[in-house]
């Protein structure tokens, strides 16, 4: 047994149902827990607007905190620190003596950058890493083929899964995080330690953490899924809201996999929130298999030969609301006061960008990076590639 784990949380913040967290417990005599955030993930980007805005940053440090607690009550606490984790983590398990540093694994082009400069930075320090692909239902091994050969469009993924779907098992709640003595917590920053003036929130939104996004999933249960009632739209996963947890892996897609089968197990027909998660599996495949493709104007098919404008008077209108279309000018204002927008609404964003203005559409897809609350990458940039018509159907 390993006698220091160094456990740095990402985009699983939760306890429940967390491979990696209760690997670590399981390995080690005592796991120090910290959580980095990164100034870099707040800068503005070169269209003027902040790469996780306000809204965004708000809801990532209440769940923060929502997590400290919980690992308190767990007899543990989460090392708090600002700046670059690839410095920080391997500092820290230089530090305290570490054997190993667990964490999960991202798929995004600057997350496994970082990973692989905090690799680099521990084996100067002779620790290991151990990296834990949590983001999916389904582990690469029970792919009905290799991720190279991913489908080409999403219903045939679909039907390829659907006779031999193997969605991982439910892993254990640790009972108790033991934590070494000697540790400096360090403190959960406001807005303007992450360089963002609170006035920049305009109203209140969801709140952040593990213990809403469970009961958000109860209460869709109880109303709909017991009920055999059908959701109003086709999207359930986003216009709950679920996807705000699930996004910072407040709550795992597994997890509320399981949860509404387990519940329908008496129902006929599926119910959408499952068509939901599996096309939510399918981009963050399709990520893995494209990486930095995707977030390119050509897109994921390579469509060279489509040219867009890059008009920033016309952009400038589409966000500030002010475009000749009411309806998108509503829509828009709603999701810089809120950071939601109904997946439709998105839709209908995006459309109008797209084919009435003929705008560059990462331009719109790094808006909306900024601002929803329930932003993936895979899920923004996926859906923004189809709807430009550069990426998979």
């Amino acid at each position: 047994m390993a006698r220091r784990i160094i456990y740095w949380f990402r985009n699983d913040l939760r306890l429940k149902d967390n491979q990696a967290l209760f690997s670590a417990v399981d390995a080690a005599d005592e796991i120090l827990p910290v959580y980095v955030f990164d100034p870099r993930q707040f800068e503005k980007t070169k269209l003027g607007f902040r790469r996780t805005g306000a809204l965004r940053a708000r809801f990532l440090i209440e769940a923060v905190a929502e997590l400290r607690e919980n690992i308190r009550q767990k007899g543990g606490d989460l090392l708090i620190r600002i700046g670059k984790p690839e410095e920080i983590v391997a500092k820290l398990a230089e530090n305290y003596n570490a054997d190993y540093v667990y964490t999960s694994k991202e798929i995004a082009p600057q997350e496994t950058r970082i990973e692989s400069s905090l690799s680099k930075n521990l084996k100067t320090a002779n620790v290991d890493i151990r990296l834990f692909w949590m983001d999916t239902m389904i582990n690469a091994f029970d792919l009905p083929f290799p991720v190279s050969k991913l489908p080409t469009g999403f219903p045939e993924f679909e039907r390829l899964l659907s006779n031999d779907l193997k969605i991982k098992e439910q892993f254990q709640t640790p009972e108790r995080v033991p934590l070494p003595a000697d540790m400096e917590a360090g403190y959960i920053p406001g807005l303007p330690e992450l360089g963002i003036d609170p006035n920049e929130i305009p109203v209140a939104s969801s709140p952040g953490g593990e213990i809403h996004a469970l009961a958000a999933l109860k209460e869709y249960i109880e109303q709909y899924v017991k009920k055999d009632i059908s959701y109003p739209t086709a999207e359930p996963l986003t216009d709950t809201r679920l996807s705000d947890w699930l996004s910072l892996g407040c709550i795992s897609a597994s997890y509320i996999y399981r949860s509404v089968k387990t519940a329908q197990s008496h129902a006929v027909t599926e119910d959408a929130i499952i068509t939901n998660l599996l096309r939510r599996e399918y981009l963050h495949w399709t990520l893995l298999r494209f990486g930095p493709r995707m977030f390119k104007p050509s897109g994921v098919k390579h469509h060279f030969n489509r040219r867009w404008k890059n008009d920033n008077a016309a952009f400038e209108k589409w966000i500030n609301g002010q475009t000749d279309d009411q309806t998108i000018n509503n829509i828009i204002q709603k999701l810089t006061a809120t950071g939601f927008i109904t997946a439709a609404e998105r839709e209908a964003a995006a459309r109008y960008l797209v084919d009435d203005l003929d705008i560059n559409w990462t331009w719109g897809a790094m808006y909306f990076e900024s601002l929803l609350l329930d932003y993936e990458a895979s899920v923004n940039w996926g859906r923004w590639n189809t709807l430009a018509g550069v990426g998979e159907d």
